[in-house]
Protein backbone atom coordinates (compact mmCIF):
# COMPACT_ATOMS: atom_id res chain seq x y z
CA UNK A 1 0.00 0.00 0.00
CA UNK A 2 1.31 3.47 -0.92
CA UNK A 3 1.05 4.89 2.61
CA UNK A 4 3.62 2.47 4.00
CA UNK A 5 5.82 1.77 0.97
CA UNK A 6 9.17 3.45 1.64
CA UNK A 7 10.21 2.99 -2.01
CA UNK A 8 7.27 5.20 -3.02
CA UNK A 9 7.47 7.65 -0.12
CA UNK A 10 11.20 8.28 -0.45
CA UNK A 11 10.53 10.28 -3.66
CA UNK A 12 7.54 12.18 -2.26
CA UNK A 13 7.94 15.91 -1.70
CA UNK A 14 5.48 17.74 0.55
CA UNK A 15 5.61 21.52 0.25
CA UNK A 16 4.01 23.65 2.98
CA UNK A 17 2.40 26.60 1.21
CA UNK A 18 2.80 29.11 4.06
CA UNK A 19 6.58 28.74 4.28
CA UNK A 20 7.23 27.14 0.87
CA UNK A 21 9.46 24.69 2.73
CA UNK A 22 9.91 21.31 1.04
CA UNK A 23 9.85 18.19 3.21
CA UNK A 24 11.58 15.04 1.96
CA UNK A 25 11.35 11.46 3.19
CA UNK A 26 14.04 11.95 5.85
CA UNK A 27 12.06 14.92 7.20
CA UNK A 28 8.57 13.42 7.40
CA UNK A 29 9.14 9.70 7.97
CA UNK A 30 10.34 10.21 11.59
CA UNK A 31 7.27 12.40 12.24
CA UNK A 32 4.91 9.76 10.81
CA UNK A 33 6.57 7.19 13.05
CA UNK A 34 6.17 9.46 16.07
CA UNK A 35 2.47 10.05 15.36
CA UNK A 36 2.05 6.33 14.78
CA UNK A 37 3.59 5.57 18.16
CA UNK A 38 1.12 7.96 19.83
CA UNK A 39 -2.01 6.57 18.12
CA UNK A 40 -1.25 2.84 18.26
CA UNK A 41 -4.09 0.97 19.97
CA UNK A 42 -4.32 -2.79 20.51
CA UNK A 43 -7.85 -3.07 19.14
CA UNK A 44 -8.89 -1.58 15.77
CA UNK A 45 -10.38 1.82 16.56
CA UNK A 46 -11.67 5.01 14.97
CA UNK A 47 -9.40 8.04 14.65
CA UNK A 48 -11.19 11.29 13.83
CA UNK A 49 -8.87 13.62 11.95
CA UNK A 50 -10.22 17.19 11.88
CA UNK A 51 -7.96 18.33 9.10
CA UNK A 52 -7.00 21.18 6.83
CA UNK A 53 -4.72 21.09 3.79
CA UNK A 54 -1.50 21.13 5.77
CA UNK A 55 1.70 19.15 6.10
CA UNK A 56 0.75 17.82 9.55
CA UNK A 57 -2.73 16.80 8.34
CA UNK A 58 -1.25 14.70 5.54
CA UNK A 59 1.26 13.10 7.91
CA UNK A 60 -1.51 12.33 10.42
CA UNK A 61 -3.57 10.76 7.63
CA UNK A 62 -0.67 8.56 6.51
CA UNK A 63 0.06 7.54 10.11
CA UNK A 64 -3.60 6.70 10.74
CA UNK A 65 -3.71 4.48 7.65
CA UNK A 66 -0.46 2.80 8.63
CA UNK A 67 -1.77 2.17 12.17
CA UNK A 68 -4.51 -0.12 10.88
CA UNK A 69 -7.22 1.99 12.51
CA UNK A 70 -10.14 3.51 10.59
CA UNK A 71 -9.61 7.23 9.94
CA UNK A 72 -12.62 9.54 9.84
CA UNK A 73 -11.73 12.69 7.88
CA UNK A 74 -13.59 15.84 8.92
CA UNK A 75 -13.16 19.32 7.47
CA UNK A 76 -11.81 21.84 9.97
CA UNK A 77 -14.24 24.48 8.66
CA UNK A 78 -17.33 22.39 9.43
CA UNK A 79 -19.77 24.04 11.84
CA UNK A 80 -18.70 23.25 15.41
CA UNK A 81 -22.10 21.93 16.47
CA UNK A 82 -22.23 19.57 13.49
CA UNK A 83 -18.72 18.36 14.29
CA UNK A 84 -19.74 17.64 17.86
CA UNK A 85 -22.77 15.67 16.66
CA UNK A 86 -20.57 13.52 14.41
CA UNK A 87 -18.10 12.89 17.23
CA UNK A 88 -20.99 11.98 19.52
CA UNK A 89 -22.47 9.61 16.92
CA UNK A 90 -19.28 7.68 16.14
CA UNK A 91 -17.36 8.06 19.44
CA UNK A 92 -13.84 7.83 17.98
CA UNK A 93 -11.20 6.55 20.38
CA UNK A 94 -8.83 9.32 19.27
CA UNK A 95 -9.31 12.81 17.87
CA UNK A 96 -6.50 14.63 16.06
CA UNK A 97 -6.84 18.32 15.15
CA UNK A 98 -4.52 20.47 13.07
CA UNK A 99 -6.21 23.85 12.63
CA UNK A 100 -8.83 23.76 15.37
CA UNK A 101 -8.72 23.34 19.14
CA UNK A 102 -12.12 22.04 20.19
CA UNK A 103 -12.37 20.24 23.51
CA UNK A 104 -14.83 17.34 23.33
CA UNK A 105 -16.76 15.87 26.24
CA UNK A 106 -15.44 12.53 27.54
CA UNK A 107 -12.02 13.12 25.96
CA UNK A 108 -8.71 13.83 27.64
CA UNK A 109 -6.09 16.03 26.04
CA UNK A 110 -2.59 14.59 25.52
CA UNK A 111 -0.33 17.48 26.51
CA UNK A 112 2.81 15.74 25.24
CA UNK A 113 1.83 15.45 21.62
CA UNK A 114 3.52 16.99 18.56
CA UNK A 115 3.74 20.76 18.11
CA UNK A 116 0.97 21.91 15.77
CA UNK A 117 -1.19 18.86 16.47
CA UNK A 118 -3.76 18.25 19.17
CA UNK A 119 -4.59 14.72 20.38
CA UNK A 120 -7.56 13.80 22.55
CA UNK A 121 -8.21 10.29 23.89
CA UNK A 122 -11.59 8.84 24.82
CA UNK A 123 -11.73 8.26 28.56
CA UNK A 124 -13.88 5.12 28.44
CA UNK A 125 -13.76 1.88 26.44
CA UNK A 126 -15.94 1.11 23.42
CA UNK A 127 -17.01 -2.49 22.95
CA UNK A 128 -18.28 -2.31 19.34
CA UNK A 129 -16.22 -3.97 16.61
CA UNK A 130 -14.92 -2.39 13.39
CA UNK A 131 -14.74 -4.40 10.17
CA UNK A 132 -11.01 -5.23 9.74
CA UNK A 133 -10.77 -3.94 6.16
CA UNK A 134 -12.20 -0.49 6.98
CA UNK A 135 -9.61 2.17 6.12
CA UNK A 136 -11.28 5.57 5.60
CA UNK A 137 -14.62 7.07 6.61
CA UNK A 138 -15.90 10.06 4.63
CA UNK A 139 -19.03 12.14 4.98
CA UNK A 140 -21.55 11.79 2.16
CA UNK A 141 -22.40 15.48 2.38
CA UNK A 142 -19.20 17.45 2.79
CA UNK A 143 -19.66 20.22 5.34
CA UNK A 144 -23.37 19.61 6.03
CA UNK A 145 -22.65 17.32 8.96
CA UNK A 146 -24.84 14.39 7.93
CA UNK A 147 -24.18 11.40 10.21
CA UNK A 148 -24.14 9.16 7.13
CA UNK A 149 -20.62 8.02 6.29
CA UNK A 150 -19.10 6.10 3.40
CA UNK A 151 -16.99 3.14 4.54
CA UNK A 152 -13.93 2.67 2.32
CA UNK A 153 -11.56 -0.28 2.40
CA UNK A 154 -7.80 -0.34 1.96
CA UNK A 155 -8.36 -1.88 -1.49
CA UNK A 156 -10.79 0.92 -2.39
CA UNK A 157 -8.26 3.64 -1.56
CA UNK A 158 -5.33 1.89 -3.25
CA UNK A 159 -7.16 0.87 -6.43
CA UNK A 160 -8.72 4.29 -7.01
CA UNK A 161 -5.36 6.01 -6.61
CA UNK A 162 -3.84 3.58 -9.11
CA UNK A 163 -6.63 4.11 -11.67
CA UNK A 164 -6.46 7.90 -11.46
CA UNK A 165 -2.66 7.91 -11.73
CA UNK A 166 -2.94 5.66 -14.78
CA UNK A 167 -5.43 7.63 -16.86
CA UNK A 168 -3.99 11.04 -15.91
CA UNK A 169 -0.48 9.67 -16.51
CA UNK A 170 0.77 11.12 -13.22
CA UNK A 171 4.54 10.93 -12.93
CA UNK A 172 7.12 11.62 -10.22
CA UNK A 173 7.84 14.97 -11.88
CA UNK A 174 4.29 16.27 -11.29
CA UNK A 175 3.44 18.95 -8.71
CA UNK A 176 -0.17 19.11 -7.52
CA UNK A 177 -1.71 21.86 -5.40
CA UNK A 178 -4.50 21.38 -2.86
CA UNK A 179 -7.34 23.37 -4.41
CA UNK A 180 -9.96 21.20 -2.64
CA UNK A 181 -10.26 20.00 1.00
CA UNK A 182 -8.53 16.70 1.74
CA UNK A 183 -11.63 15.67 3.73
CA UNK A 184 -13.57 15.69 0.42
CA UNK A 185 -13.16 12.54 -1.70
CA UNK A 186 -12.08 14.48 -4.81
CA UNK A 187 -9.48 16.47 -2.89
CA UNK A 188 -8.26 13.31 -1.13
CA UNK A 189 -7.95 11.48 -4.45
CA UNK A 190 -5.54 14.17 -5.71
CA UNK A 191 -3.36 13.63 -2.63
CA UNK A 192 -3.53 9.82 -2.80
CA UNK A 193 -2.71 9.55 -6.51
CA UNK A 194 0.28 11.89 -6.22
CA UNK A 195 1.63 10.14 -3.13
CA UNK A 196 1.30 6.85 -5.03
CA UNK A 197 3.61 8.15 -7.76
CA UNK A 198 6.07 9.84 -5.39
CA UNK A 199 5.26 13.24 -6.88
CA UNK A 200 5.16 16.69 -5.21
CA UNK A 201 2.18 18.22 -3.42
CA UNK A 202 1.84 21.90 -2.50
CA UNK A 203 -0.29 22.06 0.64
CA UNK A 204 -2.37 25.21 1.08
CA UNK A 205 -5.71 26.41 2.42
CA UNK A 206 -5.68 29.40 0.07
CA UNK A 207 -8.55 29.65 -2.43
CA UNK A 208 -8.47 30.41 -6.14
CA UNK A 209 -10.01 33.83 -5.42
CA UNK A 210 -6.80 34.81 -3.60
CA UNK A 211 -3.80 36.13 -5.49
CA UNK A 212 -1.55 34.21 -3.10
CA UNK A 213 -2.91 30.91 -4.47
CA UNK A 214 -1.80 31.73 -8.00
CA UNK A 215 1.49 33.17 -6.76
CA UNK A 216 2.18 29.78 -5.13
CA UNK A 217 1.08 27.98 -8.27
CA UNK A 218 3.57 29.90 -10.40
CA UNK A 219 6.47 30.09 -7.94
CA UNK A 220 6.37 26.34 -7.23
CA UNK A 221 5.72 25.35 -10.86
CA UNK A 222 2.51 23.42 -10.19
CA UNK A 223 1.52 21.15 -13.07
CA UNK A 224 -2.19 20.52 -12.41
CA UNK A 225 -5.37 22.03 -11.03
CA UNK A 226 -8.51 20.26 -9.74
CA UNK A 227 -11.87 21.98 -9.40
CA UNK A 228 -15.63 21.54 -9.06
CA UNK A 229 -18.12 23.40 -11.33
CA UNK A 230 -18.32 26.44 -9.05
CA UNK A 231 -14.51 26.78 -9.22
CA UNK A 232 -14.68 26.90 -13.00
CA UNK A 233 -17.34 29.62 -12.88
CA UNK A 234 -14.94 31.53 -10.63
CA UNK A 235 -12.03 30.94 -13.02
CA UNK A 236 -14.09 32.37 -15.84
CA UNK A 237 -14.78 35.50 -13.77
CA UNK A 238 -11.07 35.74 -12.94
CA UNK A 239 -10.29 35.76 -16.69
CA UNK A 240 -8.35 32.53 -16.44
CA UNK A 241 -7.46 32.70 -20.12
CA UNK A 242 -5.27 35.73 -19.35
CA UNK A 243 -3.28 33.99 -16.61
CA UNK A 244 0.30 33.08 -17.38
CA UNK A 245 0.82 29.55 -15.98
CA UNK A 246 3.62 28.01 -18.06
CA UNK A 247 4.00 24.96 -15.78
CA UNK A 248 0.33 23.87 -16.13
CA UNK A 249 0.03 20.47 -17.84
CA UNK A 250 -3.59 19.54 -17.12
CA UNK A 251 -6.79 20.56 -15.32
CA UNK A 252 -9.49 18.25 -13.98
CA UNK A 253 -13.16 18.85 -13.26
CA UNK A 254 -15.52 16.69 -11.20
CA UNK A 255 -17.87 17.15 -8.24
CA UNK A 256 -20.95 17.87 -10.34
CA UNK A 257 -21.99 18.48 -13.93
CA UNK A 258 -20.33 21.43 -15.64
CA UNK A 259 -22.48 23.14 -18.27
CA UNK A 260 -21.51 22.13 -21.84
CA UNK A 261 -20.76 25.74 -22.81
CA UNK A 262 -18.32 25.99 -19.88
CA UNK A 263 -16.64 22.73 -20.89
CA UNK A 264 -16.25 24.06 -24.42
CA UNK A 265 -14.86 27.35 -23.09
CA UNK A 266 -12.12 25.66 -21.07
CA UNK A 267 -11.44 23.12 -23.81
CA UNK A 268 -10.73 26.01 -26.19
CA UNK A 269 -8.43 27.61 -23.60
CA UNK A 270 -6.60 24.29 -23.13
CA UNK A 271 -5.93 24.04 -26.85
CA UNK A 272 -4.73 27.63 -27.02
CA UNK A 273 -2.45 27.27 -23.99
CA UNK A 274 -1.28 23.72 -24.66
CA UNK A 275 -2.56 21.92 -21.55
CA UNK A 276 -5.11 19.10 -21.18
CA UNK A 277 -8.58 19.44 -19.67
CA UNK A 278 -10.18 16.33 -18.17
CA UNK A 279 -13.91 16.18 -17.41
CA UNK A 280 -14.67 13.45 -14.88
CA UNK A 281 -17.57 11.90 -12.97
CA UNK A 282 -17.52 10.24 -9.59
CA UNK A 283 -19.04 9.72 -6.18
CA UNK A 284 -17.61 9.37 -2.69
CA UNK A 285 -19.22 5.91 -2.74
CA UNK A 286 -16.72 4.98 -5.48
CA UNK A 287 -13.74 6.43 -3.55
CA UNK A 288 -13.98 9.50 -5.81
CA UNK A 289 -13.83 8.43 -9.43
CA UNK A 290 -16.09 6.48 -11.82
CA UNK A 291 -15.38 7.83 -15.32
CA UNK A 292 -13.42 10.39 -17.32
CA UNK A 293 -13.36 11.84 -20.83
CA UNK A 294 -10.00 11.21 -22.55
CA UNK A 295 -8.70 14.62 -23.61
CA UNK A 296 -8.38 13.65 -27.27
CA UNK A 297 -12.12 12.84 -27.30
CA UNK A 298 -13.35 15.88 -25.37
CA UNK A 299 -14.04 18.03 -28.44
CA UNK A 300 -16.48 15.50 -29.88
CA UNK A 301 -17.97 14.41 -26.52
CA UNK A 302 -18.87 17.74 -24.90
CA UNK A 303 -21.39 17.05 -22.12
CA UNK A 304 -20.32 13.45 -21.60
CA UNK A 305 -19.13 12.00 -18.28
CA UNK A 306 -16.79 9.75 -20.24
CA UNK A 307 -15.69 6.14 -20.12
CA UNK A 308 -15.05 3.98 -17.02
CA UNK A 309 -11.77 4.45 -15.18
CA UNK A 310 -9.26 1.58 -15.56
CA UNK A 311 -10.62 -1.50 -13.80
CA UNK A 312 -14.21 -0.22 -13.76
CA UNK A 313 -17.38 -0.98 -15.70
CA UNK A 314 -20.55 1.05 -16.29
CA UNK A 315 -23.99 -0.39 -17.08
CA UNK A 316 -27.35 1.31 -17.56
CA UNK A 317 -30.01 -0.60 -15.68
CA UNK A 318 -33.81 -0.74 -15.57
CA UNK A 319 -34.47 -2.63 -12.35
CA UNK A 320 -32.32 -5.74 -12.99
CA UNK A 321 -32.11 -5.51 -16.79
CA UNK A 322 -29.20 -3.98 -18.70
CA UNK A 323 -30.42 -1.42 -21.24
CA UNK A 324 -28.93 -0.98 -24.74
CA UNK A 325 -27.03 2.07 -25.94
CA UNK A 326 -29.08 5.25 -26.10
CA UNK A 327 -31.68 4.24 -23.51
CA UNK A 328 -32.00 6.07 -20.19
CA UNK A 329 -31.77 4.19 -16.91
CA UNK A 330 -29.92 4.11 -13.61
CA UNK A 331 -26.13 4.34 -13.87
CA UNK A 332 -24.61 1.26 -12.22
CA UNK A 333 -20.86 1.12 -11.66
CA UNK A 334 -18.76 -1.96 -10.88
CA UNK A 335 -15.14 -1.88 -9.76
CA UNK A 336 -12.64 -2.47 -6.95
CA UNK A 337 -13.12 1.13 -5.72
CA UNK A 338 -16.79 0.64 -4.76
CA UNK A 339 -17.30 1.29 -1.04
CA UNK A 340 -18.01 -1.38 1.56
CA UNK A 341 -21.29 0.37 2.40
CA UNK A 342 -22.76 3.17 4.50
CA UNK A 343 -22.70 3.83 8.22
CA UNK A 344 -25.17 5.95 10.17
CA UNK A 345 -24.02 5.03 13.67
CA UNK A 346 -20.98 3.53 15.40
CA UNK A 347 -22.43 -0.01 15.34
CA UNK A 348 -22.59 0.08 11.52
CA UNK A 349 -18.78 0.10 11.38
CA UNK A 350 -18.86 -3.62 12.19
CA UNK A 351 -20.58 -4.35 8.86
CA UNK A 352 -18.58 -6.00 6.10
CA UNK A 353 -18.61 -5.56 2.33
CA UNK A 354 -22.29 -5.03 1.60
CA UNK A 355 -22.03 -3.89 -2.02
CA UNK A 356 -19.59 -6.52 -3.37
CA UNK A 357 -18.11 -4.07 -5.87
CA UNK A 358 -21.42 -2.92 -7.41
CA UNK A 359 -22.75 0.63 -6.91
CA UNK A 360 -26.20 1.81 -7.96
CA UNK A 361 -25.33 5.50 -8.29
CA UNK A 362 -28.83 7.00 -8.11
CA UNK A 363 -28.03 8.95 -11.27
CA UNK A 364 -29.97 8.58 -14.52
CA UNK A 365 -28.12 8.44 -17.83
CA UNK A 366 -27.32 6.56 -21.00
CA UNK A 367 -24.33 5.18 -22.90
CA UNK A 368 -23.84 6.27 -26.50
CA UNK A 369 -22.71 3.91 -29.24
CA UNK A 370 -19.06 4.57 -28.34
CA UNK A 371 -19.61 3.61 -24.70
CA UNK A 372 -19.48 7.21 -23.39
CA UNK A 373 -21.72 8.02 -20.44
CA UNK A 374 -24.16 10.94 -20.44
CA UNK A 375 -25.84 11.88 -17.14
CA UNK A 376 -29.40 13.16 -17.60
CA UNK A 377 -30.86 13.34 -14.08
CA UNK A 378 -31.02 12.05 -10.52
CA UNK A 379 -33.12 9.46 -8.71
CA UNK A 380 -32.49 10.86 -5.24
CA UNK A 381 -32.88 14.30 -3.73
CA UNK A 382 -29.22 15.24 -3.60
CA UNK A 383 -27.51 18.18 -5.23
CA UNK A 384 -23.89 19.26 -5.41
CA UNK A 385 -22.89 22.78 -4.44
CA UNK A 386 -19.19 23.72 -4.54
CA UNK A 387 -18.56 20.02 -5.08
CA UNK A 388 -20.20 19.17 -1.76
CA UNK A 389 -23.11 16.76 -1.78
CA UNK A 390 -26.18 18.19 -0.04
CA UNK A 391 -29.09 16.07 1.18
CA UNK A 392 -32.07 18.36 0.59
CA UNK A 393 -34.33 16.40 2.94
CA UNK A 394 -31.88 16.83 5.81
CA UNK A 395 -31.62 20.60 5.28
CA UNK A 396 -35.41 20.82 5.09
CA UNK A 397 -35.85 19.00 8.40
CA UNK A 398 -33.18 21.15 10.05
CA UNK A 399 -34.83 24.42 8.96
CA UNK A 400 -38.35 23.30 9.85
CA UNK A 401 -37.18 22.30 13.33
CA UNK A 402 -35.27 25.58 13.72
CA UNK A 403 -38.00 27.90 12.41
CA UNK A 404 -41.22 25.98 13.17
CA UNK A 405 -42.26 26.79 9.59
CA UNK A 406 -42.93 24.66 6.52
CA UNK A 407 -39.88 24.62 4.23
CA UNK A 408 -39.30 23.01 0.83
CA UNK A 409 -36.04 22.55 -1.09
CA UNK A 410 -36.43 21.45 -4.72
CA UNK A 411 -33.61 19.85 -6.69
CA UNK A 412 -31.57 22.55 -8.41
CA UNK A 413 -28.23 22.99 -10.15
CA UNK A 414 -25.29 24.67 -8.38
CA UNK A 415 -27.54 26.63 -5.98
CA UNK A 416 -29.67 25.89 -2.93
CA UNK A 417 -33.30 26.91 -3.49
CA UNK A 418 -35.43 27.35 -0.36
CA UNK A 419 -39.18 28.00 -0.25
CA UNK A 420 -40.62 29.12 3.11
CA UNK A 421 -44.30 29.10 4.06
CA UNK A 422 -44.39 32.58 5.56
CA UNK A 423 -45.83 36.03 4.93
CA UNK A 424 -42.87 37.71 6.57
CA UNK A 425 -40.31 38.69 3.93
CA UNK A 426 -37.67 39.07 6.65
CA UNK A 427 -37.66 35.28 6.93
CA UNK A 428 -35.92 35.12 3.53
CA UNK A 429 -32.90 36.97 4.85
CA UNK A 430 -32.97 34.99 8.11
CA UNK A 431 -33.04 31.60 6.38
CA UNK A 432 -30.26 32.58 3.97
CA UNK A 433 -28.13 33.65 6.94
CA UNK A 434 -28.83 30.41 8.87
CA UNK A 435 -27.99 28.16 5.93
CA UNK A 436 -24.90 30.17 5.02
CA UNK A 437 -23.52 30.11 8.58
CA UNK A 438 -24.50 26.51 9.39
CA UNK A 439 -23.42 24.80 6.20
CA UNK A 440 -20.61 27.09 5.08
CA UNK A 441 -22.03 28.12 1.68
CA UNK A 442 -21.71 31.70 0.47
CA UNK A 443 -25.03 33.58 0.57
CA UNK A 444 -24.86 34.13 -3.20
CA UNK A 445 -25.40 30.37 -3.68
CA UNK A 446 -28.66 30.41 -1.67
CA UNK A 447 -31.95 31.54 -3.23
CA UNK A 448 -34.72 31.96 -0.63
CA UNK A 449 -38.37 32.87 -1.27
CA UNK A 450 -41.44 33.26 0.95
CA UNK A 451 -44.86 32.00 -0.12
CA UNK A 452 -48.26 32.05 1.58
CA UNK A 453 -48.74 28.31 1.09
CA UNK A 454 -46.27 25.70 -0.16
CA UNK A 455 -47.82 23.70 -3.05
CA UNK A 456 -48.90 20.15 -2.14
CA UNK A 457 -50.23 17.26 -4.22
CA UNK A 458 -53.44 15.31 -3.72
CA UNK A 459 -51.93 13.21 -0.97
CA UNK A 460 -50.83 16.29 0.96
CA UNK A 461 -47.13 15.85 0.14
CA UNK A 462 -44.97 18.71 -1.07
CA UNK A 463 -45.35 19.17 -4.82
CA UNK A 464 -41.72 19.53 -5.83
CA UNK A 465 -42.30 19.92 -9.60
CA UNK A 466 -44.55 22.92 -8.87
CA UNK A 467 -42.04 24.29 -6.37
CA UNK A 468 -39.26 24.00 -8.96
CA UNK A 469 -41.40 26.00 -11.42
CA UNK A 470 -41.80 28.81 -8.88
CA UNK A 471 -38.01 29.36 -8.87
CA UNK A 472 -37.82 28.94 -12.66
CA UNK A 473 -40.54 31.58 -13.13
CA UNK A 474 -38.70 33.87 -10.71
CA UNK A 475 -35.70 33.83 -13.02
CA UNK A 476 -37.69 34.40 -16.23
Amino acid sequence: MFWSNSEILKNLRLIEGKTQKTYLFNDFEPLISLILEKISIKKKSVIALICDNSYLSVLSYLAALRSGNAVLLLNYSTDEQLLRELISTYTPELIIQTNTSYQFDNYQLDYNFIDGLSLQKLNFEINSEIYPDTAVLLSTSGTTGSPKLVRLSYKNVQSNAESIAEYLKIEESETAITSLPMSYSYGLSVINSHILKGASIVLTNETIAQKSFWDLFKELSCTSYAGVPYNYFMLERLRFERMNLPSLKYMTQAGGKLAPEKIKHFYEISKAKNFKFFVMYGQTEATARISYVPYEKLGEKIGSAGIPIPGGRISIMDEDSILPAGENGEVVYSGPNVMLGYAEKREDLAKGDELKGVLRTGDIGYLDNDGFLFITGRLKRFIKVLGQRVNLDEVEKFLEAHLSLQVALPVSDDEIHILIESKNKKDEELVTKIVSETYGFHHSLIVTKCIEQIPVNSSGKKDYPSITKIFANERN
